[in-house]
């Protein structure tokens, strides 16, 4: 029972498909409470969602990069010195 090589790519590319679905479920669970904190009269909800603004975007970017393999790329840059 061998398995050929487009069953493996499809099986590859759903696999894929619900990686990116997973992440795209992370990434706005972590955006919504920052976005509803900004509808609020409250000033330091407000401030307090500044922060949380930061905090959120830094993390996207760095969750972003290590989904891309950029963070692997430019520690091997570091270390090596080839690109």
């Amino acid at each position: 029972m061998l398995i050929d090589y487009d069953t493996i790519v499809l099986i590859l590319d759903r696999i894929k498909y619900i990686v990116v679905s997973a992440s795209a479920v992370i990434i706005s669970l972590l955006w919504i409470p920052v976005a509803l904190s900004f509808f609020t009269d409250d000033e330091n909800i407000k401030y307090k969602a500044m922060q949380r603004l930061k905090n959120a975007a830094i993390g996207t970017i760095i969750y972003l990069m290590a989904a891309t393999g950029t963070i692997y790329i430019i520690f091997m840059y570091i270390v090596t010195g080839r690109p």
